[in-house]
């Protein structure tokens, strides 16, 4: 995913406030985070200095897309990236059985791995145009995603030879 491909450069703060809330998930501070997330989903939004929801939302994603490239790798020439999701146990989520909140993540990630920025994009227009409590929790999955790649414990990329 480019950097804030399609949105405007300066959401500086919708960075700030993407970090903020995933400190708080971190943090594992429910309360504090159940305030500070619903202002910034609310279409009408109560507070008018906060970033726009999409802005954040992009944030978050571009975020957990750096994460998964820094620590796997770009696909090859002639391969795509395929993001499988497991239980703990090793059985695979079937996406499709997830609520739509949850599914929207995985589906919106692997777009932008499988470098198919149009449909990534279109995904993140659509999270705008949600009610505000799918746009909650679409955020907060996102957030909790992001959490996770970045705790998640991944092999290291192995060393590649240049000439």
């Amino acid at each position: 995913m480019g950097s804030n491909t399609g949105r405007p450069t300066s959401s500086s703060t919708a960075a700030a406030l993407g970090g903020r809330l995933l400190q708080l998930v971190g943090d594992r501070d429910a309360a504090r985070f159940s305030c500070e997330i619903y202002p910034g989903c609310a279409p009408n939004r109560t507070r008018p200095r906060l970033p726009e929801y999409g802005d954040v939302l992009a944030r978050v994603v571009e975020a957990t897309v750096g994460v998964i490239i820094a620590r796997l790798g770009t696909a090859g020439p002639e391969e795509t990236s395929i993001l499988d999701v497991r239980y703990t146990d090793g059985r695979y989520v079937d996406g499709d059985a997830l609520p739509a909140s949850e599914r929207w993540v995985p589906r919106t990630v692997s777009a932008f791995l499988a470098e198919d920025p149009a449909k990534g994009e279109r995904s993140l227009t659509a999270a705008e145009q949600f009610d505000t409590t799918l746009r909650a929790e679409i955020l907060a999955d996102a957030l909790i995603w992001l959490d996770f790649v970045l705790d998640v414990d991944l092999p290291d990329r192995p060393d590649v030879t240049t000439v």
